[in-house]
């Protein structure tokens, strides 16, 4: 896929606080906290996600998961299928 269809797909991601995802690697959960505006030299303004990880009962081992998550690379994320993401609106991703 390249890399301006990435993009397209990833504004049809809407995140919000409440919704979950899902590590497909581990199989871990993680709920979206909190949304923070960062401010950088390069890029200007930066969101954060907060996750509150989950541990599952089902992993064999526990992998440790960043608590902030930079949101264009989560949506990223959610778009190549590392992530599943449930919103607490109802939405899922899906090509």
């Amino acid at each position: 896929m390249p890399t301006g269809s990435l993009n397209k797909e990833s504004r049809r991601v809407i995140l919000h606080v409440g919704d979950i995802i899902i590590d497909r690697l581990t199989n871990q959960a993680g709920i979206l906290i909190e949304r923070t505006r960062r401010i950088d030299m390069i890029m200007d303004d930066v969101y954060m996600w907060e996750v509150k990880w989950l541990t599952s009962v089902a992993s064999v081992v526990e992998v440790p998961h960043a608590n902030f998550l930079e949101e264009e690379t989560l949506k990223l994320w959610i778009v190549l299928g590392t992530y599943d993401w449930h919103s607490v609106n109802g939405g899922t991703f899906e090509l």
